[in-house]
């Protein structure tokens, strides 16, 4: 059980969390970035096509907690090689959002 413990103190010491700042940042930035892309989306009439987005964008409280929250806590606990695919794949959405927005107000 001290093992255990030792493994996870070590893991969420300040140093281990200071080692990957710049992608966890990134990757919080990125869920924002997503989210004022939808917010202007549909503010000029696009639909949202993620159900559990669709339906979150009536209460500011699921938005926080769907785009803040659980992106914050992921970003603490998730090693820093383990999210760096997540955040090339955040990358990926919002450069099509950015396409498809540009096309279609074109």
């Amino acid at each position: 059980m001290s093992v255990l413990r030792t493994a996870i103190m070590r893991y969420f010491t300040l140093a281990e969390l200071k080692k990957g700042l710049s992608l966890r940042v990134a990757y919080l930035m990125l869920h924002q970035a997503d989210l004022l892309l939808t917010k202007y989306a549909i503010s000029s009439g696009f639909e949202e096509l993620n159900p559990v987005i669709r339906g979150s964008f009536d209460t500011p409280a699921q938005l926080l907690l769907l785009k803040l929250i659980i992106p914050l806590i992921i970003a603490c606990i998730v090693p820093t090689k383990l999210l760096l695919p997540a955040l090339l794949l955040l990358l990926a959405i919002i450069c099509w959002n950015l396409k498809e927005l540009v096309l279609l107000l074109i």
